[in-house]
C-alpha cells in the first residue's frame, strides 16, 4: 500500500522529535532543540524541563526566519567552499548551534558558560544524519 503525503509528514514528524529528544538527552547544558525548516517554522522543539525560555514566541518567529534565511543563503556558496559543517554562535546568555540535514535546520542551545565540544556536535551529527 502506497503511504499518503500525510502519512509521510506525520513519520517525518516523529523523527524529528525522536531526534530532538535523543539531542536533548546528550548533555545536561543543552536547554533546547528545536528543529526548523526551510522557511523558519518550527518543526519540533523542547525546552529542558526547569529551564526558563529567553525568547518571547515573537522573538523565536524572528530568530528562526533569520536562521533559515541565513541558512538558504549559504546554499548558494556551497559548490564554492563545500558543504557548511555547523555554526556557533556566541551570546551573552546562552551559545547556539546550528547542523542543517537538507532543508532541516536543528537549532540547539547551551548554557551561556558552554560551548559544545567537537565530540558532541559529531554525536549530533550521527544523530540527525544518519548512515
Amino acid at each position: 500500500m502506497k503511504k499518503n503525503s500525510l502519512e509521510i509528514w506525520e513519520k517525518s514528524l516523529l523523527v524529528y522529535k525522536k531526534n530532538s529528544s535523543e539531542i536533548k538527552n546528550l548533555s545536561k547544558s543543552i536547554r533546547y532543540v528545536g528543529v526548523i525548516n526551510e522557511y523558519g517554522r518550527t518543526l519540533a522543539g523542547s525546552l529542558k524541563s526547569g529551564i526558563k525560555p529567553l525568547f518571547t514566541k515573537n522573538q523565536i518567529r524572528d530568530e528562526f526566519f533569520a536562521i533559515s534565511s541565513f541558512m538558504k543563503l549559504r546554499m548558494r556558496a556551497k559548490s564554492s567552499i563545500g558543504n557548511l559543517n555547523y555554526i556557533i554562535l556566541n551570546h551573552k546568555k546562552i551559545n547556539s548551534l546550528i547542523l542543517q540535514n537538507n532543508k532541516v535546520i536543528y537549532y540547539i542551545t547551551f548554557q551561556k558558560n558552554i560551548i559544545p565540544s567537537i565530540l558532541l556536535i559529531e554525536k549530533i551529527r550521527k544523530i540527525i544524519m544518519p548512515g
